[in-house]
Parts: structure tokens; C-alpha cells; sequence
């Protein structure tokens, strides 16, 4: 297939693509593969309607920390600011999928995050998954996933949770529709996030080091398309939701966030 075929196959599949999934993964170790933090911003009609954060942890810690694999947890620490989940400190890091071999499970729900409508999604997807709406929109089925980088969430999207869906390098789209690369010197580095409440008390030692957070990363390459400023959500109305809810609270007269006691 020539380079200009390819190309326009790119455009005709984001241009008639009703959703767009903006995903990123980040992983405690790579080989083998131990995802540790997912996030996902849902744009629809033009706008960023919905977002999706949970961390994730493996169950079989005992074998691991005493394994030579531990380092790459240690390691990893450096760059995404994730303890080690045997540590803890992990505790901290919510909420938290557990998992052993695969995550076909999480997968399942994943899918109903990318389809489902804002008022299906309005009781959560679970107790272990933060969602985000933003405004009201239509159940959909047709939906493509965009990431910065593809290999590893292809690799976790296809291995661990059993979706063959089609992920899209983000700095393809940019160049094909704005005519510019991406510009990753900001990526994690002198702009505004919209950290996750974990990655929001992580102390900055250096500013043009930031921990890297999987919901921020997602959501930036969700504005970067939309050609919006890499600052926070202006949020009129949000909803945070989880399922397991016994307590509603009301924390301004626009913004309504629904927590587990």
C-alpha cells in the first residue's frame, strides 16, 4: 500500500469515526508485562465528554518482589511516581484494578466506557474505576483508540484484555490534519495537568521532570487534537462516578462528585 493510500485511509477513518479514545498505559515492567495505570479521554461531538482513570496491580506480588523483575518496579518508580505495589505506600494509589494472568474483565468494561451513553454510564463501571462526564452524549459503537507511542497499548489492549480494536498513532492524526508533529517537549513539562488525585500530591523536584500520569497524558493528546490549550478541563458540570456508591455529596453548586464513604 502506497504512503498516500495509507494516508487517506487515516483521514477517512478519523474523519468518520463518531468516538475517539484517547488511551494511555503506564506499566510497571515491560517484560513481562505488568500495566500499572490506564487513562482515557472520550472525545465526541467535538469535545472531551468523558474520561476513565484506574490504577492497576498484579496479584501474585509475593512471587514478584522476590523475583528479578522487582528492579524494573523500583525503576519505573522514577518515571511514573508509582510505588511498587507490594509497598505501602501503593495503598494511596486509587482507585485500583487487581489482576492475575489478564484483564479480560477490565477489558469488557473498557468497552463499555468507549460505547455506552453518558446516562448508561451515570452509576459507574465498578468500584475500582474512576469515570468522568462531562456532558450528555449518545451510546455508540463505533469508536477508534489514539495513543502516543502504540506498542504498549496494543500490546495490553490485545494480549491482556482480548480488544482487537484499531489503535491509532496520535502523532500520525496531528501531522495529517494540522500539518505538525506533536510537540512532546511539553509533554511532561511546563504547562497545566489534569492529574489524577494521585499524580496531584506527588512532589515536583524538578519541572521539566514531571511524574508521568496516564490520565494527563491521555487528556493532553485529547486537547492537542481538539486544538485546545493544554490547561485543566473547564468543567461546568461533572460527575465522578463509581458504582458501590452510598454517599452523595455536593461539593459546589455546578460540580457534583460521587466518592465510596
Amino acid at each position: 500500500m502506497s504512503k498516500t493510500n495509507s494516508e487517506n485511509q487515516l483521514v477517512s477513518l478519523i474523519s468518520n469515526t463518531t468516538t475517539l479514545i484517547f488511551i494511555d498505559f503506564e506499566a510497571f515492567c515491560t517484560t513481562p508485562l505488568y500495566p500499572s495505570e490506564i487513562g482515557c479521554a472520550r472525545v465526541q461531538n467535538g469535545q472531551i465528554v468523558a474520561m476513565l482513570h484506574a490504577f492497576m496491580s498484579p496479584t501474585n506480588l509475593d512471587a514478584i518482589k522476590n523475583s528479578k523483575d522487582a528492579g524494573q518496579f523500583y525503576y519505573t518508580k522514577k518515571i511514573t511516581g508509582i510505588p511498587a505495589p507490594w509497598l505501602p505506600q501503593f495503598n494511596k494509589c486509587k482507585p485500583c484494578i487487581k489482576y492475575e494472568e489478564n484483564l479480560q474483565q477490565f477489558g469488557e468494561l473498557l468497552i463499555q466506557f468507549c460505547t455506552a451513553s453518558s446516562t448508561e454510564l451515570k452509576n459507574g463501571l465498578g468500584k475500582d474505576i474512576s469515570v468522568q462526564i462531562f456532558s450528555e452524549f449518545e451510546q455508540n459503537d463505533d469508536y477508534v483508540f489514539l495513543a502516543k507511542g502504540i506498542d504498549l497499548e496494543k500490546k495490553i489492549l490485545s494480549k491482556m484484555m482480548g480488544i482487537e480494536n484499531k489503535v491509532v498513532e496520535a502523532d500520525d492524526v496531528h501531522k495529517k490534519f494540522f500539518e505538525e508533529a506533536i510537540v512532546f517537549e511539553n509533554l511532561h513539562s511546563n504547562r497545566n495537568f489534569d492529574f489524577c488525585d494521585f499524580h496531584k500530591k506527588v512532589p515536583i523536584t524538578n519541572p521539566n521532570k514531571i511524574k508521568h500520569c496516564a490520565l494527563d497524558d491521555a487528556v493532553y493528546l485529547a486537547k492537542l487534537y481538539l486544538h485546545l490549550e493544554p490547561t485543566k478541563i473547564d468543567v461546568e458540570s461533572v460527575e465522578t462516578l463509581t458504582a458501590d456508591v452510598n454517599q452523595k455529596k455536593v461539593v459546589q453548586e455546578i460540580i457534583i462528585e460521587i466518592t465510596e464513604e
